[in-house]
């Protein structure tokens, strides 16, 4: 099978620096909304990475992948897969919004800028994750969702790590001027995509650089008001 060959424009998209966007001062929020007897999270305030702006507009499909999960009594319990794709068409400078949960379409819609992108990112409403039986309304439940953007797919780790090692060999040096330094590009992607083979190595399944980990406070289903 041949193996699909990794653009440097869309490794480079993979490593945006560790930082907070300027006025992201508000830590993120997860709140279970119930609907029926369907659960459903709102999710507020997700720290983004500081080149979401650039990474919008530059031609690539930008995903955020969102794993949200039930915990009863503290224990994991069922996963839901979130899904969100969003495209910049060029010629009409408007950007595709998808969310899918678990690979069904949940949601789309049209933005007309960035600031509209990232105010839909930064209040999410994903209704009908899971499904509360009658005689559950009383127990302790809780719901944690994991944020990664531009996520890495475990079956697709070899090709980066094959990437980073032939990249981060030294060029040899330029006899014409022995005086420069050596570009560090290689040795910094090596240092980025680090951070990704330790989340696998910790046994995780996806990965990316740039992530975050929101839990809700704990709560009953009785407790909670029913949105119609």
């Amino acid at each position: 099978m041949a193996v699909r060959r990794i653009s440097r424009r869309r490794l480079v998209l993979l490593a945006p620096l560790m930082a907070v966007v300027p006025g992201a001062t508000l830590a993120a929020q997860l709140t279970p909304v119930l609907r029926g007897n369907s659960l459903g999270v709102v999710l507020r305030g997700i720290r983004m990475p500081p080149t979401l702006r650039k990474d919008l507009v530059s031609g690539l499909t930008n995903k955020i992948l969102i794993q949200v999960t039930l915990l009863d009594a503290g224990r994991p319990g069922p996963r839901r897969r979130i899904d969100i794709e969003v495209k910049y068409d060029l010629w009409e400078e408007t950007f595709s919004l998808k969310i899918a949960a678990d690979s069904n379409e949940i949601a789309a819609r049209t933005c007309h800028g960035v600031d509209e992108v990232i105010s839909v990112l930064s209040n999410l409403s994903l209704p009908g994750l899971f499904t509360v039986d009658p005689g559950e309304a009383t127990r302790q439940l809780a719901l944690t969702a994991e944020v990664l953007f531009d996520p890495v797919e475990k079956a697709r780790m070899e090709e980066i790590r094959k990437w980073v090692a032939e990249n981060e060999r030294p060029p040899p040096p330029d006899p014409t001027n022995l005086s420069s330094g050596l570009p560090a590009t290689a040795s910094t992607s090596a240092r980025v995509f680090n951070r990704i083979f330790q989340q696998y190595a910790a046994g995780a399944s996806v990965a990316a650089v740039w992530k975050e980990t929101v839990a809700s406070a704990a709560f009953r289903p009785a407790d909670l008001r029913r949105e119609p």
